[in-house]
């Protein structure tokens, strides 16, 4: 969680679902009813309020408690400001990151219908086609020659063989 929101993830740390704060401000619009949390039989989690998030350890009969909440101070404006852009080198490894996990997809779908007639049937999962599309915004609103833009568009939208 942070103060633009939070996301879920699962076991193998795949994003699940992931939230935004409609409202900054810092007065609480609803009541917090206290939330708690066993992750097993050593580690809990208790939420009572937002500078009140307590994880706690438990082994061999002793407990280890720490209080991981913090009230955040939202800036007079209430705005957040913009995310930095990204350069040249973080847009193109974020390229090649993509097309390497859709070439692992590819292969795993090739392995799992060996049958030819199959491979242009298979489409990449849609996380991938939603990093794919965020990429290329980024391209957009970042400070890049077209050379590269149309480079790390052919990286990402590339043609499975």
């Amino acid at each position: 969680m942070s103060i633009q929101g939070g996301q879920y993830l699962d076991q193998a740390g795949n994003r699940v679902r992931r939230w935004m704060w409609t409202n900054l401000s810092p007065e609480p619009h609803v009541p917090l009813s206290p939330i708690f949390i066993s992750l097993n039989c050593h580690v809990g989690v208790r939420i009572l309020a937002q500078d009140k998030i307590f994880v706690s350890f438990l082994a061999m009969g002793r407990q280890a408690k720490f209080n991981m909440g913090t009230k955040v101070q939202v800036s007079a404006s209430g705005q957040l400001s913009p995310p930095a852009q990204l350069g040249e080198d973080e847009l193109l490894l974020l390229a090649f990151r993509v097309r390497i996990l859709q070439l692992f997809d590819r292969m795993r779908g090739c392995l799992n219908f060996p049958s030819s007639e199959q491979w242009n049937k298979i489409q990449p999962p849609m996380y991938l086609m939603t990093q794919a599309v965020k990429i290329l915004e980024l391209c957009m609103a970042a400070d890049i020659s077209d050379e590269l833009r149309s480079s790390i568009k052919a990286i990402v939208n590339a043609q499975q063989l």
